[in-house]
């Protein structure tokens, strides 16, 4: 989280720095062309560019400098220099974890250090418990490398302490190679040298017992003993039993798991053949023997009570008072469990509050409020700024000019206002500057085609006798001259 936060500060800084740059260079010319109102539109334009660009260049300098330390420390190593190599590894962790690269081009370059660290870890001679979170983060992403599984089970057991993680890894190595027959056998001697009989080291136990490769007296014998400890009975264990039996290795103490398991186990096709052989072995001991043997093994009371169905408790009204205060003793039990729960994680909660990484986090979640916060300002000034980039003049209201050209010529007059406007229109085409105007009479308006205005009556004549030479008007007469009329 602290990580996602810097890298997004220092990305969204560096993108407003050069998108604002950029926008002081580019927005001028898009003013003319989207108009103030939308100047936002191409300044977040050239903000998202900014964004992506500056997180391409980061990621690229992260990359850069990531493969120079990886060659590096592979430098060191195979000079068999581990110190120096370690230091290099350490300093390409922490350009992998710098705001260099996001959470989404974190992991190509996350998993390029992770193959190299941990095969660093797994050529050592000696795997500590620090090696354990790396071994394991590798074999979570690249579980069917069996070279490092291999090299990791041999440091397992070379005598390396068992944690917690060593039998997670183990059990991920077991389910990634089932067939395989070098990894089972190295898994169970792992299991057995810890003593495990749960469900995941019984399987490695039956997939070694299944394999067809003979498995040494040692490591049978040590199987053998573990089943009989846990006094076990099912198919696995007789089929171990059995197997020992007949190499002649520890025959009298095999004799009880023997028996219990030919009593408990169900004849069945797959368990009938087994059964035989166990019966051969039990073949010199009586039936009441084989018994008192498994009743031993089994650490049953009698076979009489083993044979007895089980019959009906009635619940009497001490019995009901001793259950109602076993019932409240557990309820008891746990309240006060739920409260010391309680009063624990509230002290890991004040703990983690005084961390330097939860100080981190919190520095950086209050610095992204922050640069959210300016960012808003910054575009929400930006509108603003846009709005005001061009500013648009008031159209001046019309002054009347004053008619110095008191004359004019007017030649025609319809009725129709259409008529009017088409002949002044035609007149126009020819170059001349005519217009109309409406006259109202006593019964009717007339609507005049005039053309132009004139200082004298003898200039306007002049126009009009030429006109008519050039065939452009049937006949005029001079008029007073009259402001047009906007149509």
């Amino acid at each position: 989280m602290g990580q996602w936060l810097k890298h997004l500060a220092v990305r969204f800084w560096t993108a407003l720095l050069t998108g604002g740059l950029a926008a002081l260079l580019v927005l001028p010319f898009f003013v003319d062309i989207v108009g103030p109102g939308w100047m936002i539109v191409p300044g977040l334009c050239l903000f998202v560019a900014a964004f992506w660009a500056t997180g391409a260049v980061f990621a690229a300098m992260g990359r850069r400098r990531l493969g120079r330390l990886l060659g590096e420390a592979a430098v060191w190593e195979r000079a068999g220099m581990a110190r120096e190599a370690l230091q290099v590894l350490a300093r390409a962790q922490t350009t992998v974890d710098s705001f260099l690269f996001s959470p989404l081009s974190k992991k190509p370059p996350a998993a390029q250090l992770l193959v190299q660290l941990a095969r660093f870890q797994l050529a050592r001679g000696f795997l500590g418990a620090s090696s354990d979170p790396i071994i394991d983060a590798y074999l979570r992403d690249f579980p069917h490398d069996r070279d490092a599984a291999v090299k990791w089970l041999d440091g397992l057991l070379a005598g390396k302490a068992a944690t917690q993680t060593a039998h997670d890894i183990s059990a991920r190595i077991g389910a990634a190679h089932p067939e395989d027959g070098v990894v089972q056998r190295m898994l169970a001697q792992f299991y057995l040298a810890e003593r495990r009989c749960d469900f995941a080291a019984l399987q490695t136990y039956g997939q070694l017992v299944a394999d067809d490769k003979p498995i040494p007296d040692d490591l049978l014998n040590d199987l053998a003993d573990l089943f009989l400890a846990h006094q076990r009975a099912d198919r696995l264990a007789l089929q171990v039993y059995l197997d020992l039996h007949e190499r002649g290795i520890g025959q009298r103490r095999l004799l009880p798991g023997i028996a219990a398991c030919a009593l408990t186990i169900h004849p069945g096709s797959l368990t009938r053949p087994m059964l035989e052989r166990a019966g051969q072995v039990l073949a010199g001991i009586d039936a009441m023997r084989r018994r008192d043997l498994a009743a031993d093994f089994l650490s049953q009371a009698s076979d009489a009570e083993a044979d007895q169905p089980p019959q009906r408790r009635r619940i009497t009204g001490p019995a009901l008072v001793s259950v109602l205060r076993q019932t409240a003793v557990q309820f008891g039990g746990w309240t006060v469990r739920a409260a010391i729960a309680l009063s624990r994680l509230l002290g890991r909660i004040r703990r983690a509050g005084s961390s330097k990484r939860t100080r981190s986090a919190l520095k950086w979640s209050a610095m992204t409020l922050f640069v959210g916060v300016v960012g808003w300002l910054v575009v929400n000034t930006a509108m603003h700024l846009g709005a005001d980039m061009k500013i648009v003049q008031p159209t001046p209201e019309p002054v009347a000019a004053a008619v110095t050209d008191p004359f004019t010529l007017q030649v025609a007059a319809y009725l129709k206002e259409a008529d009017a406007r088409r002949y002044a229109e035609q007149l126009k085409g020819h170059g001349l500057d005519a217009y109309w105007t409406r006259a109202s009479g006593t019964n009717k308006t007339w609507y005049q085609v005039r053309i132009s205005h004139y200082a004298t009556k003898e200039a306007a004549r002049a126009i009009g006798e030429e006109l008519k030479g050039r065939q452009l008007i049937a006949d005029y007469y001079v008029a007073n001259y009259k402001r047009p009329e906007v149509p």
